[in-house]
């Protein structure tokens, strides 16, 4: 598996706007796992965690996709995010 971390500083007045985005953003069947997380020191700054079965399905998804939806999210909100992608080696649930 492999998380793709997107993260920027959103203007408040910007908060509703990237929520609805997020919820009304496309859930590829690769993406086994969304999350549109708020920093609780800098409520500016927001993140969309995304959870991919693997490599491969991401970037089998990035060759069809011109924007994907964690971009879309923010850029909807008028914030042209960083982002970061992670290997997950292990992981739970509950």
């Amino acid at each position: 598996m492999m998380m793709a971390s997107v993260e920027g500083h959103v203007p408040q007045e910007s908060w509703a706007t990237l929520q609805q985005a997020f919820n009304q953003a496309e859930r590829p069947a690769a993406l086994r796992a969304g999350f549109l997380i708020q920093d609780q020191a800098d409520p500016t700054l927001w993140r969309v965690l995304g959870i991919w079965i693997s490599r491969d399905a991401f970037q089998a998804y990035r060759q069809v996709t011109p924007v994907p939806g964690a971009l879309a999210i923010f850029r909807a909100a008028g914030v042209e995010p960083t982002v970061m992608f992670l290997d997950i080696k292990d992981h739970f649930s509950s």
